[in-house]
């Protein structure tokens, strides 16, 4: 779900070279599938166990690929042991997520700790798949599905906290370890790591603006796809001083306009059922437009996708895409405002000169991740 970060001193010779290089329409649809078939396993194995282990089949059992993705992008970016952990860390963070979810308070400073923990992330280039962990988990913070046909959620239920952490266990460590498996004799490729200053000022960004969102979020109940609002932060919020404000602005109109395609959908159909599958070819296109580099595009459909299939009812549908527009128009300029501020730091650092990075850290952590 998180977005390259893009140059700003690109040129035009290595553009060339990047269109020549662009990746073969076999390959990508392959890779589409693929990744399809690697999120949705979880859930149908989770469908099947939560089933027979308490005869009810359990719509929070599909939850199952909310993990998933973070196990895919930690296996391919940080390798078997990182996604290993990740995984395990989700499991037991997803209960705590729920239960935290009581109290504005409590989430929020739940919320901070992991954005801390990106940021440090940040330093040995492991933020992009790192951010995924709050962007998934800040579901079940806000908007935990319900259990055993129950209306309404009951948070401290002991029973429904013990599937969900085997749910979200299974979800992240299964494609983790298939991914991992496929691609065992494949080298990592390098990441790219950021100095002190900017992983602090990275990390100050993100924590301050999820910090106060996630308790505005809890604060207003109705906001039930706040999560969006999380997200949104997340993945836009840029590291480095080589950023550009083009991207977060092509993301706000491509929401939008996907947004205006839910609601036109919801007006025209009427079966949930129905709506699902229209969910999942948005996420195919998404997906391939995604590795077409058709950025614009990917905006457009992943809209729609994660709308239809992250809705339990048809009303949720449209409520969830309209929520989209306001959370990434909100999160979007909170984002041009703080890389505003952050660029101006920079530049005002920098003509005072710049502590040397003396303490090695970077490479005995990426010697350590080896």
């Amino acid at each position: 779900m998180s977005l390259s970060d893009t140059e700003s001193n690109n040129t035009t010779g290595s553009a060339k070279n990047h269109k020549s290089m662009k990746m073969p329409i076999k390959r990508r649809l392959i890779l589409v599938a693929a990744v399809t078939a690697l999120v949705l396993l979880p859930a149908i194995i989770m469908v099947l166990v939560t089933w027979v282990g308490t005869g009810t089949v359990q719509a929070a059992a599909t939850w199952a690929s909310i993990p998933a993705i973070v196990g895919i992008a930690a296996a391919l970016s940080g390798g078997l042991r990182f996604a290993v952990i990740v995984s395990i860390v989700m499991a037991f963070l997803a209960p705590v997520m729920i239960v935290a979810g009581l109290s504005p308070v409590s989430g929020a400073a739940l919320m901070a700790i992991l954005c801390l923990t990106v940021g440090r992330l940040s330093r040995f280039g492991l933020q992009k798949s790192g951010l995924l962990v709050p962007v998934m988990l800040a579901w079940p913070l806000i908007d935990p599905p319900t259990w055993n046909g129950a209306s309404t959620v009951d948070r401290l239920d002991n029973t429904f906290l013990l599937w969900m952490t085997f749910i979200f266990f299974v979800g992240g460590l299964v494609p983790a370890l298939l991914v991992s498996l496929k691609l065992r004799k494949r080298k990592i490729s390098t990441l790219a790591t950021h100095t002190r200053r900017e992983a602090v000022t990275y990390t100050v960004m993100i924590t301050i603006l999820v910090t106060v969102s996630t308790f505005y979020v809890l604060d207003n109940p109705k906001m039930i796809g706040g999560a969006f609002l999380i997200a949104v932060i997340l993945v836009m919020a840029p590291i480095g001083t080589a950023q550009t404000l083009k991207p977060t602005v092509f993301r706000v109109l491509g929401t939008i306009l996907g947004s205006i395609f839910v609601i036109a959908l919801v007006s025209k159909v009427d079966s949930l059922s129905l709506v699902y599958i229209i969910g999942l070819l948005f996420l195919l296109i998404a997906l391939y437009a995604r590795l077409s580099g058709q950025a614009w595009v990917y905006f457009v459909f992943m809209v729609p996708a994660t709308a239809c299939l992250n809705a339990t009812t048809l009303t949720q549908v449209g409520e969830l895409g309209k929520q989209r527009v306001v959370d990434n128009v909100v999160g979007g300029i909170l984002v041009i405002i703080a890389t505003a501020i952050a660029i101006g730091y920079s530049h005002l650092a920098a003509k005072h000169g710049e502590a040397p990075e003396s303490d090695h850290e970077i490479e005995v952590g990426l010697h350590a991740n080896a």
